[in-house]
Order: structure tokens, then C-alpha cells, then sequence
């Protein structure tokens, strides 16, 4: 009765048919409203934007006594994996890395310095393939103490969005106390 009653019905005015069905069976009501139909929402214009996510392996990051490098052997360092989620490419331009909010010159490098294929996936330097990832480590290599580091890294996607990524900021752990400094 409900699809007969919305079929038959004007625009402006129900029929009485209708009117006595709504008026008599409950779940006929609903089919005989004079409201207009709710509109569809419209599917999102243009091409997607790719997205990032950062994933490391530790956070918090333990300070290490040895490994981080050759110069300055202590530090804080970790696995990185920057994953590319909404199946667009990203080309980097540009990467920043921060110590406690600040962006340090000591840790001017390239997004190519720092990372290369993940293993068992396509790569092409200087991007993040769609639906790919980017792999390196992460962190800092300082005869400095800090307590946090965040990477960001910006560029274009192959839709031609801007793209501006910040990772989650990691957390360092405590330089053992009493432990030496060397500056070289």
C-alpha cells in the first residue's frame, strides 16, 4: 500500500486513498509523508589528495651509547616508515627535521639522505609511491641533550596538490647521568 500511496499521490497534495492508509496502517506513514526525499550527498569533486601516516618502530626512543654514527657515535635514533594511504603519489621537495620544535641546522638533509625502498616494495627516490611506503631511520645523532624529534616533510602530489606532513612527534629518552659529552 505505502509504494501505491507515494506513486499516486501530487506533488503538492496526497490523495485520499492515501490519506485514509496513512490514517489506518502505522507503517504506511512513512510513505505517505508530503515531505520532500532527502538528497544524496554528492560524492567529493576532483581528483584525490594523497595522505600520509608515519609509523616507527619505538616512541619513546631510547638514547644509545654507540651506533647512531660515525662522528658522533651516541644519540637517538629509530626505524621510520612514512606510508602513502590514499593511493596518490607524493614527490618530496622538502624535509625538516626538529628537536624540541626547533629545526636544526645539523640535521639539514635530504628526504633522499634519509630514506629509500621498504623492504619488498617498489621505490623511486625522492617519492612516495601510491598506496607505497618510504623507509629509513629517524632521529639524532647530538653531543646536545633534547627531549623530542619530528620530521616533516612537504611536496607535490601527482593529482597536483601541495602537500604538508608532520609526523607525530617521538620522545626521547634521558641521557644516562654522568655521561661524558664529547663535542667534535
Amino acid at each position: 500500500m505505502t509504494a501505491r500511496c507515494a506513486a499516486r499521490r501530487a506533488p503538492h497534495l496526497p490523495s485520499i486513498a492515501c490519506l485514509i492508509a496513512c490514517m489506518t496502517t502505522a507503517p504506511a506513514i512513512a510513505g505517505c509523508s508530503n515531505s520532500p526525499a532527502a538528497a544524496p550527498t554528492p560524492a567529493p569533486s576532483g581528483p584525490p589528495t594523497a595522505s600520509l601516516q608515519a609509523i616507527f618502530d619505538q616512541n619513546p626512543v631510547p638514547f644509545r651509547s654507540t651506533g647512531c654514527s660515525f662522528s658522533t657515535p651516541s644519540g637517538w635514533y629509530t626505524a621510520a616508515r612514512i606510508q602513502e594511504t590514499a593511493g596518490v603519489a607524493v614527490t618530496v621537495t622538502t624535509m625538516t627535521q626538529k628537536l624540541d620544535g626547533a629545526t636544526v641546522s645539523f640535521l639539514a638533509e635530504s628526504f633522499n639522505s634519509r630514506f629509500g625502498a621498504c623492504s619488498g616494495l617498489a621505490f623511486t627516490p625522492g617519492m612516495i609511491l601510491a598506496s607505497g611506503a618510504a623507509c629509513g631511520t629517524v632521529g639524532a645523532c647530538a653531543a646536545g641533550t633534547y627531549s623530542t624529534y619530528q620530521l616533516s616533510i612537504a611536496g607535490t602530489d601527482a593529482n597536483g596538490h601541495a602537500i604538508s606532513f608532520d609526523t607525530p612527534v617521538l620522545q626521547l629518552g634521558t641521557r644516562p647521568a654522568g655521561q661524558v659529552v664529547l663535542s667534535r
